[in-house]
């Protein structure tokens, strides 16, 4: 959707939905509240930027808990890191 047109729902009540309108993305919290539903639009780029710094956030996240998990967990440290990574959708920290 960033990169083209369309539009992005997130699974779960309230029915929230990330719309394309030209150079901007339109962010709903219900899409199906027949345009009572508070929403927010902003430039493509400030969303790219935005979903960046999220991504940053759980690499951040990701490589905190690896390091927590070898000092309390040093027996199952690689495990729970991969399994952290794999339900992040990122790769596993060394």
């Amino acid at each position: 959707m960033l990169e083209g047109t369309g539009s992005s729902y997130f699974g779960h009540d309230p029915s929230s939905a990330a719309e394309r309108v030209g150079d901007s993305v339109r962010l709903t919290l219900d899409a199906y509240a027949n345009g009572n539903s508070p929403g927010i639009e902003l430039p493509v780029d400030q969303v790219r930027a935005l979903v960046a710094g999220a991504q940053q956030d759980l690499r951040d996240f990701l490589s905190l808990a690896g390091t927590w998990a070898e000092q309390h967990l040093p027996a199952h440290a690689a495990e729970v890191t991969a399994a952290l990574a794999r339900a992040l959708h990122l790769e596993p920290t060394q």
